[in-house]
């Protein structure tokens, strides 16, 4: 989270407004600790903080102001820009994880440049993350994490694309699977009736 710290508030102190997109609502307030140990000024929105979501929304658009966010956060709602905010490039959203389906990755890309507004994206990738942990082998990760700095940004995008899809294909035969276990219990159901 440490380079994420050093990005968000110099995107912030360009005037610009910042949304940082975390995974789970831990990771949402550990990167909070290390805003506030660090004296950034920012606001969470995550589960803890849904009695307050209508206003930290409302207030995510103002010049400076660094919102971290999960994922679901929030959502279906437009972050509008406080005055002069566009003409510095509108609202900078930070994804700091990489998400299971590429849908969620575009959810929260889709939360700047709306209706005409600027706006612009990056994503942070950390070799630790469940996500590559979970797929690659510990040499890979470790040579991963060594050279990241130097892998070309096409290299990284197929590293995220092929992830990605390896995921959403896991979930979508866990679908099927459920699905097909739900008609069978369906169907013994209807052949041996219920006892009241």
């Amino acid at each position: 989270f440490r380079r994420v710290l050093f990005r968000s508030a110099s995107v912030a102190g360009q005037g610009r407004p910042v949304l940082v997109g975390t995974a789970t609502v831990a990771d949402s307030e550990a990167l909070s600790a290390r805003l506030a140990a660090a004296g950034v000024d920012h606001v969470v929105l995550n589960a803890r903080q849904d009695g307050d979501e209508a206003r930290v929304v409302a207030e995510a658009g103002l010049a400076g102001r660094i919102t971290v966010a999960t994922n679901m956060a929030g959502r279906g709602t437009d972050i509008a820009l406080a005055a002069g905010c566009a003409e510095r490039g509108g609202l900078h959203v930070i994804v700091c994880q990489l998400n299971g389906a590429r849908r969620i990755d575009r959810q929260l890309a889709g939360r700047c440049a709306r209706q005409g507004d600027p706006g612009s994206v990056e994503t942070w990738l950390a070799a630790d993350m469940p996500l590559l942990y979970d797929a690659l082998p510990a040499a890979l990760r470790r040579g991963l994490q060594r050279w990241a700095p130097r892998v070309p940004d096409a290299a990284l995008k197929g590293l995220r694309r092929l992830l990605q899809g390896r995921e959403e294909r896991l979930q979508a035969l866990q679908r099927r699977r459920l699905r097909a276990r739900d008609r069978y219990l369906e169907r013994g159901l209807s052949f041996r009736g219920v006892s009241e």
